[in-house]
C-alpha cells in the first residue's frame, strides 16, 4: 500500500492512481465513502442541524463528507455497477443527510440512487421531472423483492417523501404544491409498498409510516400558515393520515388518531374559502379512511369509543352539510341507529357512557333527517322519504327528551354532546320548517309536520326542565312554522287550530327564564308578528272575520310588548330593527283590524281600532311634530308613505263617526287621544279637510264646527297665529257653503277677516315662523273668502264689496308673483263704489314679460315659439321660485271660484285679472302645476273671446299647446283646453280646423273612464257631472261649428242637447243637497209628460217644446262645480235665447230669456239677471212691445246699478232703440254716445292690464266687444242719417272694427241703407223723380218703344248709387240669408226688391226682374218657418233607439255632422215611449215614402242658397195651370200664374199714401186700416164672450145683435176701402185669368192708346182743326215716341178692370200710364190734361171690351181662349197683412182663395200630394190633395160646454161613423187619440174651443211625418199672432211644417151659432155627408177651398163671422 502513498505531489500521485486496479480503486472508494459516513454520524449524534449552526467548521466538514460520498458513490457504481452494497452504503449515507436536514445535499442523493433502485427491481424508472417529484415513485416490482432490496426501497421513499416534503415547504422551492399533492396521489409511493412491509419487521413498517406521517404533517403545516393553500395541505394531511392508518396494532392510539383526523378536516374546512369543495374533500377522504380502518386487524378498538364517536359525529356533520346521503346511511349503519345495522357493528361503549352513545346515535339520526329534508324533490322516492321521516320520529319518541337535552348531571362531555344532540335537533327542526314551507314537497308535508310536532314537544318538555332563550326561541319558532302550515286560508275548519297553538305560545311568556339572553318583550313582539302575518293570509283570501281574533290578539300583544321593553335598549341591528318596525307597523295592524271590522260590517268595532291605529302611529320616529312647524298641512300629510296613510285614516275614522255612526263631537275629534297639541292640531285640521267631501250631509255640520272650535282651541292666537290662521280660513270656507244659519257657533266672515289680518300682520309668529312663508297667500285666501261672503249674503252693494276684496287679494298675489317688477295696478273706483279695475301706466312702459321657468322633469322641454314669447312651463331658463303654497291645489280652485263668481257678478277686468294670476301662479308654482296652469290659460283666452279678444286668445291657446301635447296633463284638462280651442276657431270661421280639435277632444273623452261603484257618492256625482259638463262643452262647440257652417238647425240641436246635458249635470249636484218643495210650474208652452221627463235620453224636443223651466233653488253649497256648471247652464241659456231669436222663434226666444232670469236670480248673479231682462225686453222692443221692454230695461238697469261693462253699454244701446222708436231722437242719441264711451273706457282699462305683453312691431290687439261696438254705431249712424257728415267720423270709427263675419254684414247692411237713403233724398231734390216715390211701378215695365230714352246723367249718378246699395244689400243678404236675423234678413229682401224697381222705374230692368223680385219677395214671408222646417224634419221619425246625450256629436274633418252609431233600447222601455207616434203595432205602408219623401224636403232646404241666380228662376213650372200665386209682401202685389216658367210675373210696387190728389177724406193708412181692424176683432171678441150673459135678456139680445151687425158692417167697409184705398186700379193683378187672344190684347191697346193720344192732344186747345192731309203734329204729339205701347201682360191684367168702377180706380190707370209716357221721353204736363175726359173715354174703352166678352159668350167672335176650370188662387201675405181677411175683399169675395207661407210650401204640398196619388218619386203636377172621405175622425164639443153645436151634429157624426169614421163626442181626447187621428187620417174636423191646443202640443204636431185635411172650427184657430219684427206664429203654422195639405180655421172669434151654419155648408158643398160619401161619383166636385169661399154668405154676419174662416194650404176634393 505504500504505493498509495502521497510523496510527490506534483506527478507522482496521478501517476500512481492510474496504476491502480479496479479493486483497488473500489476499495479506496469504500473506505472514502465509510470515513465520510463517519464523519456524518458524528454530525448526527451531536445534534448538529444546519439550521441551528454556531460553528462554521461543522457546516464544512459536513459539506465535505456529502461531497466526499458523493464523489466516491459515483466511482464505486462506476466500478462495480448494480451492487446492491453500494445502493445499502448511498441509503445510509442519505439517511444521514436526511435526519441532518441536509436537504439540498440529499436531493442529489436521491437522484443518483433511484434509477439504480430500479434497476435492482427489474422496474423502468419514472421519466425525470424538472421538480424532482419522480423520486418519490418506484414502481413495485412483479415478482416478491428481497427483504433486503424491500427494506432499502422503502427507506428510499420515505427520504424522498422527508426531503420533498422540506423543499415543498420552502418559500423558494420550485416544487409547487399542488404537483406534490397530486404526485401523492396519483403515483406508487410509499404507500404503495405498505402490502409488501408484511414481510419485514413490524418495526420497520411504523417507522416508515410514523416517519412519513411526521414529515407531511410538518410540511402541510407550513403550505397551511405561509402558502395558504388549505386544499394541498389537507392532501398532505389525508396522505399522512393514511400512513398512520398502516401502521401495526398497538403503535397509534385510536382516540389520537380520530382527533387528527377530526382536526384535519377542521383546519381545512375552516381556512378553506370553497366550503362546498371541501366539505366534499373531507367526505371523501373520510369514507376512505374508515375503509381502510375497518381492514385492519384492531379495527374494533378503533371503530368504537368516544374517539370514533367524535369522528362521527364529524363525519355526520359534513355529510349533512353536504347532503351525503350515502354517507350518512354508513355512519347510521356504523353508530348502529338503522335498523338494518347489526349489533356488532354498533360502537362499543361502557354502560357510563351509552348517554353519549344515545346523543350520538340520535345526532346522527338527526343529521340524517336534516340531510333527507334538505333534498331536491327529484331525488326523494316517496316512500324511503315517508318510511325515514317516521323512523326518526319513532326514534325521537322513543328516547326520553328530557336526559338528553337537559342532563340531569354530567360533566363537560355530556354537555357538549347534550348540546350538539340540540344543535341537531335544531337544524332537523329548521330543515323541517323549511320543508313544510317548500311548495312542491306537499305530498311529504304530513310526516314531516309529525315529526316537527315531536320536535316541538320535545322542546317543550325541555324547556319546563330547564328553560333558556334558546330553547324557547325554537319553540316558538317551531310553533310559528305549524300554525302557518296548520292554516289553510280556504277551509274554515283549520283556522281554530293555528289560533291555539299561536296562544300556546303565549303562555312561555309566562315561564320564568333565568337565562340572561332570554328577551321576553322579543318573544311578545315576535308573537304578536305571528298572529299578524296569519292574520294577513286571512285577510288576502277575503276570510275577514276569521283574521279579526289573530289582529285583536296580535294588536295588544305587540303594544304589550312595547310597554315591556323599558329602560336602555342595547339590543343588536337586528333586534333594533325588529322593534323599529313593529313600532312602525303597529298602527298598520290596528288598521287591518279595522277594515277587518268594516267588512263585516261592525262599524263601531272598526272605529275603535282606528283609533287605536292613530294612537299608535310612531310620530316621533319620523319627526311629525317638527314638520308641523315647519310644513303645511299637506305637506305633513304627504311626508312619507306612513303619513299618507295616516291621513287616509283619520279621513275613514272621521267619515265613520260622523256619517255613519253618528257619534257625538266629543266622540269624533281625536282630541280625546291626547296626542299632545301639535299633533292634536294637525289631526283635527285634517278631520275637518276629510268632511270636505261630505259636507253636503246634514249630520256633518254639528262634527265640522265642533272640529273647527276644537282647532281653534288648540292653536293660540300668540303661540301658533299661522296655524290658527288656516283653521279660521276653513271656518269662513264652511260659512260661505253651510251658510250663516248653520254655522251659528262660529264668528262672523267680518270676524273672521279681521283676525287673519291682524294676526298675519305680526312680526312675532311663536313657534309658526317657519310658515311665515304663507301669510300672503292666506291673506289672500281671506278677502277672496270674505268676497264670496258678500256675494252669498246678497248684500246691496255686493258688487262693490266684492271687487274690493278681490282687488285687494290681486294685489296681495302680485306682490307675491313679482315683488322685484312692474307694480301690480292700482286699484281705482268707476262708477261703483270700490270697484277695483288696474290703473294706467304711461304710454310709453311696456310690461318686460315674465321670466322662463325651468320645465318640471315630468314635462318635456319644448323650445318656445319663434312667433309668440313663450312663459310657459316649457321654457328653459329658471325664473325666481314664488313662494311655497298651501294646498296649492285647493288654493287654485278658490281662486276659480272666485273668477266665476265675478263673471256671473259681470266684474270682466277682475275676473281677467285674478284668471291671470291664476295662470301665472301655476306656471311659476314649485308644484308645477299643468293642470291648473292650462285650466286658467283656457278659462282666460274664453274671458277674451267674450270680450271680442280674439288675437289674445289665440295667443294664451299657441302658448298651452306644446303643454298640452305634450305635457303630462290630465285627459279631462286636455278635452276642455282642445274644446275651448276649437270654440275660438269656429267663432272664427275656421270650422275645419275648429272640428279638428274637436275631434281630438272627442278622441280623449272616449278613452277616459266612468264611475265606478268603488267611488264614494260625491266622487261619483263628481265624476258624472265632469263627464255631462265635457259633454255639454262639446255640443256647444259642435253648434257653433255648425252655426259657421250656415246648418242653423244642427247647430240648434246640438244646443238643446247642451241644455238637457247641463240640466243633468244640476240635477245630478241636486243628490248633494236635500230636495227643496217644487214649486207649481207655470203654464208655458213647454210643459213635457212625466214619462219624457224620466227617461234619461230621449227624442230631442222641437224649439216649441223645450224642456220644462228648470227650478235651481240656491243651494246650501256652492263649489266651484256647482258654479261652472251653473255658468254653463246659463251660457247655453242665453245661446239657446240667441239662436232662437236669430231664427225667428220669438215665443221659444223669450222663453230661455225667462229661463235664464230665473236661474240668475237663484244664483244671485244680477249682472247675469239684468242680462237676460235685457234680452228678454229686446225681443219685447223687436215685438213693438215698448212699455214691457221699457219696464225689463229699467228693471236690467237697477240690477246692475250702472256698473261698468258690457251689460251696462248694452242697456245704454237698447233704451237708445227705445227711445228712437218713440221718436226721441235727442235721448237717443245721447244713450248711444254713452254706451260707445262705456266701451272705450273698457276697452282702455282692458289695455292697461297688459295681460299678454306684445312687441313694438306687432300691432293693437282688437277692440273690446266689437259686435256690440258695432251694433251701437250702427244704430247711432242711421239716427244721424240725416245730419249730413255728422256720422262720418262714427262711420270711419265703424269701419276700422275687426272684419269678422257678423261686422263686416252690419257694416255692408248699414252702407246699404244709408246709400238706399241717399238715393231718396236725391228724388226728393228732382223735379221729376220726385213722384216716383209716389208713383206705382209696375214689372215689366208696363211699356215698349223701339228706341231707348235718353238718361240724364244725374239719372245714371242715381243708378249707379243704387248699384251700389244693391251690392251692398246682395253681401249683407248672402253673409246671414241662412243664420241671420229675421228681420235684417227681410229688410235687405225688400230693399233689393225695390232697388230692382226703383233700376227698372229708371230705365235698367232686365227679362228676369219681375222673377227675381217675386222670389225675394217669397223669401221675405216665411223665414223663420223655413228654417223650422229644417229642424222638424229631423224629428219626424224618431230612431226606435234611445239616443244618449253623453254621446258627442260627430263631425267629419270639413266639419259636417255624421250620423250617430244607435245605441240598444233598454228592454225596459216600451218602444212607444221612443216614439211618440208608434201608437199601435202597424206600420204605415207608406212610411217608407214618407221618409223619402221628407228626406228630400230637407235635402231642398239645405241646398237652397238664395242669391241673384237661384231667385231669379221660375219655380211655377211645378204649379198647376189653373193656380195662380199672388204675394202681397209689404208694397209689393206679385201675380204668378202656375205651369208656365215663361210668363213673366206682373209685380205692382203700390204706394199707400200720395197716390191720389184731394184724397184726404179717404185716405186710409196702413195703421189706419190695422187699427180699424184690430177694433172691430176686440169688440166682436168681446161680444162673443158675452153672449153667455144675455141669453134670457131679450132687449140685451136685441142690442147685442145691433152691435154684431154693425160690426158686420164696419168689417166690410173696412175690406172695401181697403182694396179701394191701397190697390185701386191695380187690384186687377188680382181677378182671374182674362186668357184674351192676341187680336183682342191689339185691340184694347189701340183702344188705350187712342184714349191717351187724344188727352195729349188735348193740352193745346188754341189749334184749329186741319184737313188730314195738311194735318201736322202738334208740339205735343211731336214729342210722342213712335212705337210706344203698353205691354200685353199690362193690357191683359187692367182688362178685367170692371166698367162700374169708381172714378178713382181709373184715376190710377190714368195717373200710371202717364208715368209711363213721361218716363218714355214724352212730356206731361199733367196740370193740362183733362183727367176727367180720359177717365170718361177709359171707361168707354172697358165698357166696350166687356160687352165684347159678353158678346162671345152669346156667340159672338173669340175673344179668349179657353179659361181654366176651377181656377184658383194662392195668398202669400207678408207678416203685416196677414191679419187681414183678404179673401173676403171685394175681387177676392166668393173665389177659391187659400193661403200659403211660400211658393216653397206649396211646391212642397205639390210633391207630397203628387207621391201620395202617383207614387214615390214621381214628377207629376197635381192640382189637389188626396182625401179619402171615408177616412176620417171629429172630435165633437170636447170640453163638454158646446152643447148647441154637438146637437147640430150628433146626428152628422152618427152618420159618418156608419161610413168608416171614428169620433169623440162630448170628452176631451187624449192627446194619443188626436196625434193618432192626424196621423192615419185623411180628414179630421174639430168642433171645439180654439185650435185644440189644449189637447195637443204644438211640437206633437210639427213632428208627424204625415198630417190629415183639418178644419179646426174654434175661435182663433186659423189666428197667427203678431210678433213685431218677427214672423207671425200660430196654429196653422204647426200643421203647415207637419204636412198638413189643407187647414180650414178661423183667424178671429167666432160665434157658435153662425160658424155651425158656415161649416155645415161647407160640408154640403163637398159633398161630406153619409149620403155624400156613399153616393161619390168621379164628376167633378167642389173643392174646400172654393166650398169656403160660397159658405161666406150663409152666415148671418156675412163678414164678421163669413170672413173668419180661411184655408191654408191647396184644395182637395171628395
Amino acid at each position: 500500500m505504500a504505493s498509495l502513498a502521497i510523496s510527490n505531489p506534483k506527478g507522482k500521485g496521478k501517476e500512481k492512481a492510474a496504476t491502480l486496479s479496479p479493486e483497488e480503486r473500489r476499495v479506496a472508494a469504500m473506505r472514502a465513502v465509510n470515513a465520510a459516513s463517519q464523519e456524518l454520524s458524528v454530525l448526527v449524534q451531536s445534534g448538529w442541524k444546519p439550521s441551528s449552526d454556531t460553528a462554521p467548521t461543522k457546516r464544512s466538514s459536513a459539506n465535505s463528507a456529502a461531497a466526499s460520498v458523493s464523489k466516491h458513490l459515483a466511482l464505486l457504481r462506476e466500478v462495480s455497477p448494480g451492487e446492491l452494497d453500494i445502493e445499502r452504503a448511498a441509503g445510509s449515507v442519505l439517511g444521514k443527510l436526511v435526519t441532518l436536514e441536509m436537504f439540498d445535499a440529499a436531493l442529489p442523493a436521491l437522484q443518483q440512487m433511484h434509477p439504480r433502485l430500479c434497476a435492482l427491481l427489474g422496474t423502468d424508472a419514472p421519466s425525470n421531472s424538472p421538480d424532482n417529484l419522480h423520486l418519490l415513485s418506484i414502481p413495485r416490482p412483479q415478482a416478491p423483492a428481497d427483504p433486503i432490496l424491500l427494506t432499502l426501497v422503502t427507506t428510499f421513499l420515505l427520504h424522498a417523501l422527508t426531503t420533498i416534503s422540506h423543499l415543498v415547504s420552502t418559500p423558494a422551492s420550485k416544487i409547487s404544491p399542488a404537483s406534490f399533492s397530486y404526485a401523492l396521489g396519483s403515483c406508487p409511493t410509499i404507500l404503495e409498498w405498505s402490502p409488501l412491509l408484511s414481510t419485514l419487521p413490524a418495526s420497520h413498517a411504523d417507522m416508515i409510516f410514523t416517519r412519513a406521517y411526521s414529515s407531511l404533517i410538518k410540511a402541510a403545516g407550513v403550505l397551511q400558515t405561509t402558502i395558504k393553500s388549505y386544499r394541498h395541505a389537507f392532501s398532505l394531511r389525508d396522505y399522512a393520515i393514511s400512513c398512520l392508518a398502516h401502521t401495526g396494532p398497538g403503535k397509534i392510539q385510536p382516540q389520537s388518531f380520530w382527533d387528527q383526523c377530526i382536526k384535519s378536516a377542521a383546519l381545512y374546512v375552516k381556512a378553506s374559502e370553497e366550503n362546498n369543495e371541501a366539505t366534499q374533500s373531507v367526505l371523501d377522504a373520510f369514507g376512505r379512511l374508515v375503509t381502510r380502518m375497518q381492514a385492519r386487524e384492531d379495527a374494533e378498538s378503533f371503530m368504537s369509543g368516544k374517539g370514533f364517536i367524535s369522528f362521527c359525529e364529524c363525519w355526520t356533520s359534513f355529510a349533512n352539510r353536504a347532503g351525503d346521503m350515502i354517507s350518512l346511511d354508513r355512519i347510521a349503519m356504523l353508530m348502529g341507529t338503522r335498523p338494518e345495522a347489526s349489533q356488532s357493528s354498533a360502537p362499543k361503549l361502557e354502560p357510563a357512557n351509552d348517554f353519549l352513545l344515545q346523543c350520538a346515535r340520535l345526532s346522527a339520526t338527526l343529521a340524517q333527517t336534516t340531510t333527507l329534508l334538505g333534498s331536491d324533490a327529484g331525488q326523494i322516492d316517496s316512500d324511503t322519504f315517508g318510511k325515514r321521516i317516521r323512523e326518526t320520529t319513532g326514534a325521537l319518541q322513543a328516547h326520553g327528551s328530557a336526559p338528553l337535552l337537559a342532563p340531569a348531571e354530567g360533566g363537560e362531555e355530556v354537555l357538549r354532546l347534550s348540546n350538539k344532540l340540540q344543535r341537531a335537533m335544531e337544524r332537523a327542526r329548521r330543515s323541517a320548517i323549511k320543508f313544510i314551507d317548500n311548495e312542491t314537497m306537499l305530498p311529504h308535508r304530513p310526516d314531516v309536520l309529525t315529526l316537527l310536532e315531536v320536535l316541538c314537544e320535545m322542546l317543550q318538555e325541555s324547556l319546563r326542565v330547564k328553560p333558556t332563550a334558546d330553547s324557547i326561541t325554537a319553540v316558538l319558532d317551531t310553533i310559528f312554522a305549524l300554525a302557518r302550515t296548520k292554516l289553510n286560508v280556504q277551509d274554515p275548519r283549520t283556522h281554530a287550530a293555528p289560533y291555539d297553538l299561536l296562544k300556546r305560545a303565549t303562555t312561555f311568556l309566562e315561564i320564568d327564564i333565568g337565562d340572561a339572553a332570554a328577551d321576553k318583550p322579543s318573544y311578545a313582539r315576535c308573537i304578536s308578528g305571528a298572529f299578524h302575518n296569519l292574520a294577513g293570509s286571512l285577510y288576502q283570501a277575503g276570510k275577514h272575520g276569521a283574521a279579526i281574533r289573530y289582529l285583536h290578539d296580535g294588536c295588544l300583544l305587540g303594544r304589550k310588548a312595547l310597554d315591556m321593553r323599558v329602560g336602555p335598549n342595547d339590543d343588536d341591528p337586528k333586534t333594533a330593527d325588529g322593534w323599529k318596525q313593529l313600532e312602525g307597523q303597529l298602527w298598520r295592524r290596528w288598521e287591518l283590524l279595522g277594515v277587518c271590522y268594516s267588512k263585516i260590517g261592525d262599524r263601531k268595532l272598526a272605529f275603535e281600532a282606528f283609533l287605536d291605529c292613530i294612537k299608535s302611529f310612531p310620530y316621533s320616529s319620523i319627526d311629525f311634530v317638527r314638520q308641523t312647524h315647519q310644513s303645511s298641512l299637506g305637506v305633513v300629510f304627504e311626508a312619507s308613505p306612513a303619513t299618507i296613510q295616516l291621513a287616509a285614516i283619520v279621513d275613514r275614522v272621521t267619515y265613520l263617526g260622523a256619517c255613519e255612526l253618528l257619534l257625538s263631537t266629543e266622540n269624533v275629534s281625536l282630541r280625546s287621544l291626547g296626542l299632545g297639541i301639535h299633533v292634536t292640531g294637525v289631526l283635527l285640521e285634517r278631520q275637518i279637510q276629510s268632511l270636505d267631501k261630505s259636507r253636503w250631509k246634514e249630520s256633518t255640520r254639528t262634527v265640522v264646527q265642533a272640529l273647527l272650535l276644537a282647532a281653534l282651541e288648540v292653536y293660540g292666537p300668540e303661540e301658533m297665529p299661522v296655524r290658527r290662521a288656516r283653521t279660521l280660513l276653513r271656518c269662513l270656507e264652511y260659512s260661505y257653503h253651510a251658510g250663516p244659519e248653520e254655522a251659528v257657533r262660529l264668528p262672523s266672515p267680518l270676524e273672521v277677516g279681521s283676525e287673519v289680518e291682524c294676526i298675519l300682520s305680526r312680526k312675532n309668529l311663536g313657534h309658526d315662523s317657519d310658515l311665515s312663508c304663507f301669510c300672503a297667500q292666506y291673506r289672500a285666501s281671506a278677502h277672496l273668502w270674505l268676497a264670496l261672503h258678500a256675494h252669498r249674503r246678497a248684500d246691496r252693494d255686493q258688487s262693490a264689496i266684492v271687487a274690493d276684496h278681490v282687488g285687494k287679494a290681486c294685489q296681495l298675489l302680485d306682490a307675491e308673483l313679482a315683488p322685484n317688477s312692474v307694480p301690480s295696478p292700482k286699484v281705482v273706483k268707476k262708477t261703483v263704489p270700490k270697484q277695483t279695475v288696474p290703473a294706467s301706466r304711461p304710454a310709453n312702459s311696456r310690461r318686460v314679460p315674465a321670466a322662463k321657468k325651468t320645465a318640471p322633469s315630468r314635462v318635456p322641454v319644448t323650445p318656445p315659439s319663434k312667433k309668440v314669447p313663450r312663459a310657459s312651463l316649457t321654457a328653459k331658463s329658471a325664473p325666481r321660485q314664488t313662494g311655497p303654497f298651501d294646498d296649492f291645489d285647493r288654493f287654485v280652485d278658490l281662486l276659480q271660484l272666485a273668477s266665476r263668481v265675478l263673471g256671473l257678478l259681470s266684474q270682466v277686468l277682475l275676473k281677467v285679472h285674478l284668471l291671470d294670476i291664476t295662470r301665472r301662479l301655476c306656471e311659476r308654482s314649485s308644484k308645477s302645476s299643468l293642470d291648473g296652469y292650462v285650466n286658467s290659460s283656457v278659462e282666460l283666452a274664453l274671458e277674451y273671446i267674450k270680450l271680442g279678444k280674439i288675437k289674445p286668445a289665440t295667443v294664451l291657446f299657441n302658448r298651452t299647446l306644446s303643454t298640452v301635447s305634450e305635457g303630462e296633463v290630465a285627459d279631462e284638462v286636455r278635452v276642455m283646453y282642445y274644446l275651448g280651442f276649437a270654440e275660438l276657431l269656429a267663432l272664427s270661421d275656421d270650422a275645419v280646423r275648429s272640428s279638428e280639435l274637436y275631434s281630438q277632444a272627442q278622441v280623449i273623452a272616449q278613452r277616459m273612464g266612468e264611475e265606478s261603484k268603488s267611488m264614494s257618492t260625491l266622487e261619483r256625482v263628481h265624476c258624472r257631472v265632469g263627464r255631462l259638463e265635457k259633454a255639454a262643452t262639446a255640443c256647444n262647440v259642435f253648434a257653433l261649428i255648425q252655426y259657421c257652417r250656415e246648418d242653423s238647425a244642427t247647430s240648434l240641436e246640438s244646443l238643446l242637447q247642451s241644455l238637457r246635458l247641463w240640466n243633468r249635470a244640476v240635477d245630478a249636484l241636486s243628490r248633494l243637497s236635500p230636495s227643496a218643495p217644487k214649486p207649481v210650474e207655470q203654464d208655458n208652452p213647454f210643459e213635457m209628460s212625466a214619462m219624457r221627463n224620466a227617461l234619461p235620453n230621449g227624442e230631442v224636443e222641437h224649439a216649441d217644446q223645450e224642456p220644462p223651466p228648470k227650478i235651481f233653488p240656491r243651494r246650501p253649497s256652492m263649489g266651484r262645480l256647482e258654479w261652472c256648471v251653473s255658468e254653463g247652464l246659463l251660457a247655453t241659456l242665453f245661446a239657446l235665447c240667441e239662436a232662437y231669436s236669430t231664427r225667428g222663434s220669438v215665443r221659444e226666444a223669450e222663453y230661455f230669456a225667462q229661463q235664464a232670469f230665473d236661474l240668475a236670480s237663484s244664483l244671485n248673479a244680477p249682472a247675469m239677471a239684468a242680462r237676460a231682462l235685457a234680452r228678454k225686453g229686446e225681443l219685447q222692443l223687436h215685438q213693438r212691445l215698448l212699455s214691457e221692454a221699457h219696464g225689463a230695461f229699467m228693471q236690467a238697469a237697477d240690477l246692475l246699478q250702472k256698473l261698468p261693462g258690457k251689460d251696462t253699454a248694452n242697456i245704454q244701446r237698447l233704451c237708445g232703440d227705445y227711445n228712437q222708436l218713440n221718436s226721441q231722437d235727442k235721448d237717443a242719441q245721447q244713450l248711444y254716445e254713452e254706451a260707445t264711451r262705456m266701451l272705450g273706457e273698457l276697452d282702455q282699462t282692458l289695455g292697461v292690464l297688459e295681460i299678454i305683453p306684445r312687441r313694438l312691431s306687432e300691432p293693437a290687439l282688437e277692440t273690446v266687444l266689437p259686435e256690440l261696438l258695432a251694433t251701437v254705431l250702427r244704430q247711432h249712424i242711421w239716427l244721424l242719417r240725416d245730419n249730413g257728415n255728422a256720422y262720418a267720423a262714427l262711420l270711419q270709427r265703424f269701419s276700422a272694427l275687426p272684419a269678422a263675419t257678423r261686422t263686416k254684414a252690419q257694416e255692408n247692411g248699414l252702407r246699404a241703407k244709408l246709400t238706399l237713403h241717399e238715393v231718396y233724398g236725391r228724388f226728393r231734390s228732382d223735379m221729376f223723380l220726385s213722384s216716383l216715390t209716389e208713383s206705382t211701378i209696375a214689372l215689366p215695365m208696363g211699356m215698349s218703344t223701339d228706341k231707348a230714352p235718353a238718361l240724364s246723367p244725374f239719372t245714371y249718378d242715381i243708378l249707379r248709387t243704387l248699384e251700389q246699395a244693391e251690392q251692398l244689400f246682395w253681401l249683407d243678404f248672402t253673409l246671414f240669408s241662412r243664420r241671420g236675423d229675421v228681420s235684417r234678413v227681410r229688410d235687405a229682401v225688400v230693399s233689393l226688391a225695390l232697388i230692382r224697381a226703383l233700376q227698372t222705374s229708371l230705365g235698367k230692368s232686365g227679362n228676369q226682374d219681375p222673377v227675381l223680385i217675386a222670389g225675394l219677395l217669397d223669401v221675405s214671408t216665411a223665414i223663420t218657418l223655413s228654417r223650422e222646417m229644417l229642424e222638424v224634419i229631423q224629428h219626424k221619425f224618431p230612431a226606435p233607439t234611445l239616443d244618449d246625450d253623453l254621446r258627442w256629436p260627430l263631425a267629419s274633418r270639413s266639419g259636417s255632422p255624421l250620423p250617430c252609431p244607435p245605441t240598444k233600447v233598454s228592454p225596459r222601455f216600451d218602444s212607444s215611449f221612443g216614439s211618440e207616434l208608434d201608437v199601435s203595432d202597424e206600420i204605415d205602408s207608406d212610411e217608407s215614402s214618407l221618409r223619402d219623401y221628407w228626406e228630400s224636403i230637407r235635402t231642398k232646404y239645405q241646398s237652397q242658397a238664395p242669391d241673384i241666380s237661384t231667385l231669379s228662376a221660375s219655380q211655377m213650372a211645378g204649379i198647376p195651370r189653373n193656380w195662380t200665386v199672388d204675394d202681397k209682401s209689404t208694397l209689393f202685389v206679385t201675380r204668378q200664374y202656375g205651369g208656365d216658367v215663361k210668363a213673366a210675373p206682373l209685380v205692382f210696387c203700390v204706394p199707400l199714401k200720395g197716390r191720389r190728389e184731394d184724397e184726404e177724406d179717404e185716405h186710409l193708412t196702413f195703421e189706419d186700416a190695422l187699427r180699424e181692424f184690430s177694433d172691430i176683432v176686440k169688440l166682436s171678441d168681446e161680444g162673443t164672450r158675452g153672449a153667455v150673459n144675455i141669453k134670457d135678456d131679450s132687449e140685451a139680445r136685441a142690442q147685442w145683435w145691433k152691435e154684431r151687425t154693425a160690426l158686420d158692417t164696419r168689417m166690410r167697409e173696412l175690406l172695401e176701402n181697403i182694396e179701394f184705398c191701397w190697390l185701386g186700379a191695380f187690384k186687377t193683378i188680382l181677378s182671374p185669368r182674362a186668357n184674351l187672344t192676341a187680336t183682342t190684347i191689339a185691340d184694347l191697346r189701340f183702344q188705350f192708346d187712342k184714349v191717351f193720344h187724344r188727352g195729349l192732344r188735348l193740352q193745346d186747345k188754341k189749334v184749329k182743326p186741319k184737313a188730314p192731309g195738311s194735318h201736322k203734329r202738334l208740339p205735343s204729339e211731336s214729342q210722342i215716341p213712335r212705337n210706344v205701347a203698353l205691354d200685353d201682360v199690362l193690357l191683359e191684367c187692367f182688362s178685367t178692370l170692371s166698367p162700374k168702377c169708381r172714378d178713382e180706380e181709373l184715376e190710377d190707370l190714368v195717373f200710371f200710364i202717364l208715368d209711363l209716357y213721361q218716363f218714355h221721353g214724352v212730356p206731361v204736363a199733367i196740370a193740362e190734361v183733362d183727367i176727367d175726359q180720359v177717365v170718361v173715354d177709359l171707361r168707354g174703352v172697358l165698357e166696350e171690351h166687356h160687352a165684347r166678352l159678353s158678346g162671345r159668350r152669346r156667340g159672338a167672335g173669340p175673344v179668349s181662349v179657353k179659361v181654366e176650370e176651377d181656377e184658383h188662387t194662392f195668398l202669400i201675405l207678408d207678416k203685416n197683412l196677414q191679419g187681414l181677411p183678404w179673401e173676403s175683399i171685394p175681387i177676392l169675395r166668393g173665389r177659391s182663395v187659400s193661403r200659403i207661407p211660400s211658393v216653397d210650401f206649396l211646391l212642397d204640398r205639390v210633391q207630397l200630394a203628387g207621391w201620395m196619388t202617383h207614387g214615390a218619386g214621381s214628377s207629376a203636377v197635381v192640382d189637389r190633395a188626396v182625401v179619402d172621405a171615408r177616412k176620417g175622425y171629429c172630435i165633437l164639443n170636447p170640453s163638454g160646454d158646446l152643447l148647441r153645436t154637438e146637437g147640430r151634429f150628433k146626428g152628422w157624426v152618427d152618420g159618418m161613423e156608419k161610413v168608416g169614421w171614428q169620433s169623440v163626442v162630448g170628452h176631451p181626447p187624449s192627446e194619443q187619440q188626436f196625434l193618432d187621428a192626424l196621423r192615419k187620417q185623411d180628414l179630421v174636423v174639430y168642433f171645439g174651443h180654439g185650435g185644440g191646443e189644449q189637447y195637443l202640443r204644438s211640437h206633437k204636431i210639427r213632428n208627424l211625418p204625415r198630417c190629415a185635411a183639418t178644419m179646426l172650427w174654434g175661435c182663433s184657430s186659423g189666428s197667427l199672432r203678431e210678433m213685431g219684427d218677427f214672423d207671425r206664429v200660430g196654429t196653422p203654422y204647426n200643421y203647415m211644417l207637419a204636412g198638413c195639405p189643407t187647414l180650414v180655421a178661423n183667424i178671429w172669434d167666432v160665434t157658435d151659432r153662425d160658424i155651425d151654419v158656415f161649416s155645415q155648408s161647407v160640408f154640403d158643398k163637398i159633398g161630406l155627408s153619409e149620403d155624400g160619401v156613399r153616393s161619390r161619383t168621379n164628376e167633378r166636385r167642389t173643392s174646400i177651398v172654393a166650398a169656403v169661399a160660397q159658405s161666406r154668405s150663409s152666415c148671418k154676419l156675412k163678414y164678421l163671422t163669413g170672413a173668419a174662416p180661411v184655408v191654408y194650404g191647396i184644395p182637395f176634393y171628395l
